[in-house]
């Protein structure tokens, strides 16, 4: 009988600190803004909050029901790689936009959503090796003229 009330206890305990994770995660994400600058020399500025660990980086945009105009995600990772992207539990059509590790586009991918994991969901993966992806609204990249060799900066 001890054995069980240790057992509902650590469960229970392990409950809190999973919860107190996600709250931390929900309300202390990074957020900056970036700058591209288009194939005509304008500048476009996004508000993105910042994927650069394993666990917000499987997560991305999952489970949301919007994003702003000028808003996106932006996944860091630590070397330049074709990383491959997929849209399970990702409601919103997304442009995905991969940049070198230079910060100039690569490749600009159409992903379409995919609502389960019971669906099939394609992998999404680019041509050249990136170091960031920004996902942002389908149709963003067309509308603002971003195009490959297009680059973008981190704003202070």
């Amino acid at each position: 009988m001890e054995l069980i009330k240790i057992a509902i206890l650590s469960f229970l305990i392990f409950l809190f600190l999973l919860f107190i994770f996600y709250l931390y995660t929900q309300f202390f994400v990074e957020k900056k803004t970036i700058t591209i600058v288009n194939a005509d020399g304008k500048e476009i500025k996004i508000n993105v909050e910042i994927a650069a660990d394993p666990f917000k980086q499987a997560r991305g945009l999952m489970f949301r029901d919007k994003l702003g105009e000028n808003e996106g995600m932006l996944f860091v990772f630590n070397k330049p790689a074709k990383y491959g992207f997929w849209m399970v539990n990702t409601t919103i059509p997304l442009d995905a936009i991969f940049f070198d590790e230079n910060k100039r586009v690569v490749d600009i991918i159409k992903m379409e959503p995919c609502r389960t994991m019971a669906d099939y969901c394609k992998v999404y993966a680019p041509k050249a090796e990136a170091k960031y992806v920004l996902e942002v609204n389908q149709g963003f990249a067309e509308k603002n003229k971003i195009i490959d060799n297009c680059t973008f900066r981190e704003n202070e």
